[in-house]
């Protein structure tokens, strides 16, 4: 008897000894990310009302019962409290549009080789990356510092985790001479079928013209080393005029390069001869999706006048709104000119460019927009296109037919087509 009430004796003395369990706290999260005047709620477990709420910074960030609202930019820590208790949660606050990092410039051009080193801010002590979209174009270090490798465009973003800012890199491309990567010089007997299709229809063009075209030689011949391309009136599937039209889709489509043709423009009221280009998957996406390029039309009730153009889905002659420009010049009719455009890949800090030129003089530039670089909704013409000639009567740019023009010849003449491209060093 006297053992067990020793045994019993020990068992409270040791238990008595024993240090209380403390209370252990749990957050829903122990991070928030907020915008100014955002709330939140944090949860605890153990739910008890006797958890006492603080804000390491009031200005950042206020907490009441759980309820976090954002103040100003920055960062505090809530903390939930219960006797020796805590547990703790970060909040990151940024302001509507964003005020945690910043990162300048927005554009930075190198040479190959070249580095730079970018200047940043971040609003909060924590770890920070890094990142190039591109790494083969340039790379970025932990730092910040870029090294340009290869001609090209790309992003460098620098995130904290809560919102990330960028920066374009624009590496400059070197490139080489010039060489002739095809031609058609028209000295056969017939038209190259490897390199052409004769279009025959009676549309319009999407443009009210008033021809028929077909693949008659009396509208499409060889004759002399030239591309004979004549429009007659005559009445020919319920229309008054017949005339050619011939592209390369499919069968010979180029990006980027020169592309060059010699023509003889015909001359009379109504007339509209054009060397243009559409992007290669034409048939898969259709106009404007997939880009025009007017490299030279000329209407013949303004003789003088070379127009020159670009469409694109944002900017589009359905809409009225896309680029174009003018030239004027003496002997534009019925004389062979080289009409041609230089079409470069990241020509201005990482942007392209096309040059349109007659004789091998710029006469007009356009270039990609700055916003949308590579985006080929708003320049589909860093793909492949090809390559339409025609002679278009009337219409909407061609306007009133003069019949008496019909009493000679109405041809439009290409000596030759050429494109020319180069490589880079």
């Amino acid at each position: 008897m006297k053992k067990i009430i020793i045994f019993i004796v020990s068992v409270f003395l040791f238990a008595a000894c024993e240090k209380p369990q403390e209370a252990m706290l749990k957050l829903s999260t122990n991070t928030l990310q907020l915008t100014i005047g955002e709330m939140d709620v944090l949860e605890v477990e153990p739910n008890d009302a006797g958890v006492e709420w603080t804000s390491s910074d009031a200005n950042v960030a206020t907490v009441s019962d759980g309820i976090v609202e954002a103040i100003g930019v920055g960062c505090a820590t809530i903390r939930a409290t219960l006797g020796k208790a805590s547990a703790e949660c970060q909040v990151y606050v940024i302001g509507s549009k964003g005020e945690t990092l910043s990162l300048t410039p927005e554009l930075v051009s190198l040479k190959k080789g070249a580095t730079y080193q970018y200047t940043y801010t971040s609003t909060y002590d924590v770890p920070l990356e890094w990142t190039s979209s591109n790494p083969e174009v340039a790379s970025v270090d932990t730092n910040g510092k870029v090294t340009a490798k290869k001609g090209g465009n790309t992003i460098i973003t620098l995130s904290n985790g809560l919102e990330s800012v960028s920066s374009r890199v624009a590496v400059e491309h070197t490139w080489g001479e010039y060489s002739l990567v095809w031609s058609d010089e028209f000295d056969g007997a017939s038209l190259n079928m490897n390199n052409w299709t004769i279009e025959v229809n009676g549309s319009g063009g999407g443009n009210q013209e008033k021809q028929y075209y077909t693949d008659r030689p009396e509208n499409i011949r060889i004759e002399n080393g030239n591309l004979i391309i004549e429009a007659r009136k005559e009445e020919y599937n319920n229309r008054q005029y017949t005339s050619g039209r011939i592209n390369s889709r499919d069968k010979r489509y180029f990006k980027y390069g020169k592309i060059e043709a010699r023509i003889w423009m015909p001359a009379g009221g109504g007339t509209w001869p054009a060397f243009w280009t559409m992007g290669n998957d034409y048939k898969r996406v259709g106009w404007p999706k997939c880009g025009e390029i007017d490299i030279i039309e000329h209407v013949g009730n303004q003789p003088r006048m070379a127009s020159f153009a670009t469409h694109t889905p944002d900017k589009n002659g359905t809409k009225g709104n896309n680029w174009s420009a003018r030239a004027y010049m003496d002997g534009l009719e019925e004389q062979y000119h080289v009409y041609g455009i230089e079409w470069l890949e990241d020509d201005f800090n990482g942007m392209d460019r096309v040059y349109f030129t007659i004789d091998g003089e710029q006469m007009a530039m356009t270039q990609e927009p700055y916003e949308h670089v590579d985006q080929n909704t708003y320049w589909p013409f860093n793909k492949e296109h090809f390559i339409i000639l025609n002679l278009a009567i009337g219409g909407k740019m061609g306007g009133t037919v003069d019949d008496n023009i019909f009493n000679s010849p109405v041809q439009m003449k290409v000596d030759w087509v050429r494109v020319y491209q180069r490589e880079e060093k």
